[in-house]
């Protein structure tokens, strides 16, 4: 399992908008996430200063298959600027809603004796 933490400067500040906006926003631009292949779950996120998102990817590859060329200047001109990507990998995951945490294959593989992801 793989992540990626994306932070931006937002180009208006989203506090001045209303409930509504926020959901019509949210309604509009999660389902494209939906058929991103490889995407587990995005995090939306803010603290009124940066904004961006917290991706979950099942692999490195499907994660560095997302971030192209193209899509850091889609970001930039459409959401905001002084955009960060930091990756990390993500070796487990507790889920307390679901009463489980994950282990990533890649750990389990490499403890059984197979190749380190």
């Amino acid at each position: 399992m793989y992540t990626a933490l994306v932070t931006f400067v937002p180009k208006s500040d989203s506090s001045s908008m209303t409930p509504q906006e926020k959901l019509a926003l949210y309604e509009a631009t999660a389902p494209k996430y939906q058929s991103i292949p490889g995407l587990v779950r995005k995090y939306f996120m803010g603290n009124g200063e940066r904004y961006g998102g917290w991706y979950e990817w099942e692999t490195k590859a499907d994660a560095h298959v997302y971030y192209t060329p193209e899509w850091e200047p889609f970001i930039t001109e459409n959401y905001g600027a002084d955009l960060t990507v930091e990756f990390f990998d993500c070796p487990c995951v507790v889920d307390n809603r679901a009463g489980d945490y994950i282990i990533a294959p890649e750990v389990r593989s490499a403890a059984q004796g197979g190749a380190a992801g």
